[in-house]
């Protein structure tokens, strides 16, 4: 295997060919952009022939081109290739691109192409491209007999020639004049079509590039570019006169704006982030202290140690004095009242007692710190400000927004003026390469009636009809809609202009009651996350005086009783 470059951004030639499509893919581009991608078409071709190659199959499908003119060929498999042992042919190839010598052949078996037969293909693609996608062979017919490309081809009928001849074919309405080219170029394709001593690929480079440097541009539109030596803007004559748009911009689908002010109504809704500061004091109150013992306590211990003091004295005695079973008697005695007596059990008690005192007040002291220094709203309060963002972003993209819906409705009506024109084209009544009886009537009875119809043919699985046959059917559709002019529906553009106004009003209030909303609901959330910090940090220092109160009593108490 071999790694093949990805041609990203690169788009069929043929897209360039339709007012729509090239708006869609390359909005900024006007006729000089077509001039200059037919400069490096012509390139192309001189580069491969230079190599020894012939493209052989050549078809606007298996061009690509980018935003910047550049040019890359796909489907190279097909190239003629020689060798020192013989050809490897091509094999393959579209009629409405192929050679009067070569179409008089039947079948491409065994045909050695040459750089010359390349150079009729390479003239049908500039052709097109200078003139906005007609085909060189397709024209209002004269005579009485029925002239399709091909035959027009084989019969060298340019339509647009000027040799002063008896024509059969005449351009068709509302094209663009060929005398409206340099003469060079007028003579290149009076070559390419009318002889077979075709100028090479170099000889339309150089007719080409001085082509390019007679170009002037319109004052009332940035894409209309146009050959100098015309008194007027071509594109602008036939926008005025018949209605038809070659280039498409967004001059005529200006509509009535309901998107005044929109940086005003957003400024007024603006939220600082929350801020909030951690507890960082003193988990301790240095102005607090112990709590003196009561006086029942001091009572008590001082009862406990006199009690104590008299078995002691008792005991000693009876050491001396009596057996010294009763000296033992006493000392079991002192050691049972000091450890088993009643205030020994009331002093463990009360440690007890303060010890869980301590134990809650600490407990409660730290689930406050931890809810000031960590709110439960704080995180609601996060997403309500990244909603609130994102409905203000929402809202700055309006325009935007509108732009878009307006190339919808655009698209749309455009699509259903192709369709209506693309209908009289009947598929049972109208000759298409490799379709005979059999596969029109299989396409009949799939509901494919017309070249409009095409456009249904990925979605309905037909029997007999593979993928093969799909592109030449498209191919064929492409063909018909190359005599589409568009003219655009004035009724129609209105009520569609109306609509996106309507549409993008009832957007609009609905993006600016939510903001209303979810700002008041932020404030209200803020002022009580803030509320509820002021009273936690009152609660904290409460706390913070119970918890050192009830540790101090605790350690106070267990000085006090340590040795009872």
């Amino acid at each position: 295997g071999f790694i093949m470059k990805k041609l990203t951004g690169f788009v069929p030639l043929h897209m360039i060919f339709s007012p729509l499509d090239r708006k869609k893919m390359f909005p900024d581009k006007g006729y000089n952009f077509l001039v200059h991608v037919a400069r490096n078409l012509a390139t192309a071709f001189h580069k491969l022939h230079e190599a020894g190659l012939v493209v052989g199959d050549v078809n606007e499908g298996n061009i690509l081109i980018n935003a910047n003119g550049l040019v890359s060929f796909i489907d190279c498999d097909s190239f003629q290739v020689k060798n020192d042992t013989g050809y490897f042919f091509c094999e393959v190839g579209v009629p409405r691109y192929t050679p009067p010598e070569l179409l008089a052949r039947q079948s491409f078996d065994n045909v050695v192409r040459t750089t010359n037969t390349d150079s009729f293909s390479l003239a049908i693609l500039i052709f097109q491209l200078l003139f906005l996608g007609r085909h060189p062979f397709a024209g209002r017919n004269k005579s009485a007999m029925d002239i399709d490309e091909e035959t027009a081809i084989k019969l060298h009928e340019f339509a647009y020639s000027l040799s002063p001849k008896k024509k059969k074919l005449l351009p068709p309405n509302d094209s663009f004049d060929i005398n409206n080219l340099t003469q060079p170029l007028i003579d290149n394709f009076h070559r390419s079509f009318e002889t077979e001593e075709r100028p090479l690929p170099a000889d339309w480079v150089k007719a080409l590039d001085g082509f390019l440097t007679e170009m002037a541009t319109c004052s009332e539109s940035r894409l209309h570019s146009y050959p100098a030596k015309m008194k007027e803007c071509p594109w602008c004559f036939f926008k005025r006169t018949r209605g038809i748009m070659y280039f498409l911009d967004d001059t005529y689908l200006k509509a009535n704006s309901v998107l005044n002010d929109i940086e005003q109504f957003v400024n007024g809704f603006k939220i600082e982030k929350l801020e909030l500061k951690k507890w960082n004091g003193a988990f301790t109150d240095p102005a607090v202290t112990a709590n003196p013992i009561s006086g029942d306590w001091q009572k008590r211990r001082a009862i406990h140690w006199g009690v104590m003091t008299a078995i002691f004295a008792g005991t000693v005695v009876c050491l001396f004095t009596t057996p010294a079973v009763y000296a033992i008697v006493g000392a079991v005695a002192l050691i049972a009242f000091y450890k088993f007596g009643t205030i020994a059990k009331d002093i463990k008690k009360e440690r007890e007692r303060l010890q869980v005192y301590y134990t809650q007040y600490a407990a409660n002291l730290q689930k406050l710190v931890n809810e000031y220094n960590n709110p439960p709203d704080v995180q609601l309060y996060a997403r309500g400000l990244y909603k609130l963002d994102q409905l203000v972003s929402t809202f700055r993209r309006l325009p935007e927004e509108g732009d878009k819906m307006k190339k919808l409705m655009e698209e749309r009506i455009y699509n259903d003026n192709l369709g209506d024109y693309l209908r009289q084209f009947d598929i049972h009544t109208h000759a298409i390469h490799s379709f005979g009886p059999a596969k029109k009537t299989l396409l009949l009875n799939a509901g494919i009636r017309n070249a409009s119809d095409i456009s249904l043919i990925h979605s309905r699985k037909i029997p007999g009809i593979g993928p093969k046959n799909m592109q030449v059917l498209l191919d064929w559709q492409r063909q018909m809609a190359s005599g589409f002019v568009y003219i655009p529906d004035t009724g129609k553009l209105s009520t569609g202009l109306l609509q996106v106004v309507t549409d993008l009003e009832a957007l609009r209030l609905k993006l600016e009651h939510g903001i209303r909303l979810e700002y008041q609901s932020l404030t209200y959330m803020k002022q009580n996350i803030t509320n509820r910090a002021s009273v936690l940090e009152n609660q904290i220092r409460d706390a913070v005086s119970k918890s050192t109160q009830a540790q101090l009593d605790m350690a106070s108490f267990s000085r006090f009783s340590r040795f009872i």
